[in-house]
């Protein structure tokens, strides 16, 4: 008898207006299933949290989305949630999760991300047996404030029906640290929005300024300040002038990047902007010629292929999975190597067709490899493979 068509709720504890890497993917994977006729509806349980931890009493319990998304909100007590890890660390009412699972009822559950392992574990407790479990874990090293989370995400990686790595590195390092049989992994990458337009980037004199653009949240580990460090260096050896455009919401970090930009004497080339829409951000992607990100870690680095889609060259080093994935349209030198990265720069902002053929390069194998589409049709397989 075929299997009826496919409930997916996923699991996140912030959605909606809120739209980190992991947030951002949950929807446009919805976007995508929701074209499959194997797929009926999808959902999104999450809290009434905004990003990191901030309670928002006032929205609502219930919400479908004019793309026909229906998010189920979670309210925590208490409000003010312990500052000791991103998800919010309060307690959230189990037979409320259980009323949202009924009115919902899943028969396809996938866990976006590890942290969340209240929720995790309750709606695993609630519809065992009811609907198959899907977990895609961010994977990360944990430092050993955070070897609490271990066992949980070790329980959850067991329990459930598969665990999909977005990466062969992420693939080996879940098995080995959450003990994960290989017969119940599979590898799926997330995907890149192709843009409505295609941005022609052609530079006819030396007075051309350039712009190169860095996306990410600002705190520390996104590496803005290496990266400052790193334009600062190589800003004498440009041949036009450059502008770098940080686009990201402020996460402990803003005030030293300005008082970095201050003291290094580049107001007039650095731009902060904040968080953006996504109208916002693509405009940013089809005004710039160079993507620069240095983050101390990269899962999958979603960012990436979007700025690839829209026909930038990138520029990072190796960290995470980026020597695995970042295989074309990309200069990933060695890591936090500044004199590499120096030399890179300089190549990228002063070698046009250089950075034109990286850019088309770039755009070519994301718009290939990289399709929310086809990240849609690998998930429907695994959601329907795994009975």
């Amino acid at each position: 008898m075929e299997d009826p068509s496919l409930r997916v709720l996923f699991l996140t504890p912030y959605f909606r207006p809120y739209l980190g890497g992991i947030e951002r993917a949950i929807e446009q994977l919805t976007f995508q299933l929701q074209k499959s006729g194997d797929v009926e509806a999808v959902g999104v349980l999450t809290t009434k949290y905004s990003f990191p931890r901030v309670a928002q009493p006032d929205w609502a319990d219930r919400e479908t989305t004019d793309e026909n998304i229906d998010i189920f909100r979670l309210p925590g007590f208490p409000r003010r949630s312990i500052p000791l890890y991103s998800v919010p660390l309060v307690w959230f009412s189990p037979f409320r999760i259980r009323r949202y699972l009924k009115e919902f009822n899943p028969n396809v559950i996938h866990f976006v991300g590890d942290g969340w392992f209240w929720g995790h574990l309750w709606t695993w407790f609630w519809f065992r047996g009811r609907a198959r479990f899907v977990f895609t874990p961010s994977f990360h090293t944990l430092p050993v404030s955070r070897w609490w989370l271990r066992p949980f995400n070790a329980f959850l990686c067991n329990v459930v029906d598969r665990v999909v790595a977005l990466t062969r590195l992420e693939e080996g390092r879940v098995r080995r640290a959450y003990m994960v049989p290989k017969k119940k992994q599979a590898i799926i990458g997330w995907g890149a929005s192709p843009p409505e337009v295609v941005a022609e980037r052609k530079h006819s004199g030396d007075d051309d300024a350039l712009t190169v653009l860095c996306v990410g949240r600002l705190g520390e580990h996104k590496g803005q300040m290496w990266l400052l460090r790193v334009l600062q260096e190589a800003n004498s050896r440009f041949r036009r002038p450059v502008r770098l455009v940080l686009i990201g919401r402020d996460e402990g970090d803003e005030a030293n990047i300005v008082r970095a930009v201050n003291d290094m004497g580049m107001n007039e080339l650095v731009i902060l902007t904040g968080e953006l829409s996504d109208e916002e951000l693509n405009r940013w992607y089809a005004e710039s010629d160079i993507f620069a990100l240095f983050s101390h870690y990269e899962a999958f680095g979603l960012v990436f292929f979007e700025a690839m889609a829209h026909g930038l060259p990138l520029l990072t080093h190796d960290v995470g999975a980026n020597r695995e994935l970042l295989v074309r349209g990309a200069d990933v030198v060695p890591t936090f190597d500044r004199v590499a990265a120096v030399e890179s720069l300089v190549r990228l902002v002063n070698e046009d067709k250089y950075r034109e053929d990286l850019g088309k390069d770039a755009q070519a194998y994301a718009l290939a490899e990289f399709t929310w589409a086809a990240t849609a049709d690998k998930y429907i397989q695994v959601y329907r493979a795994t009975a």
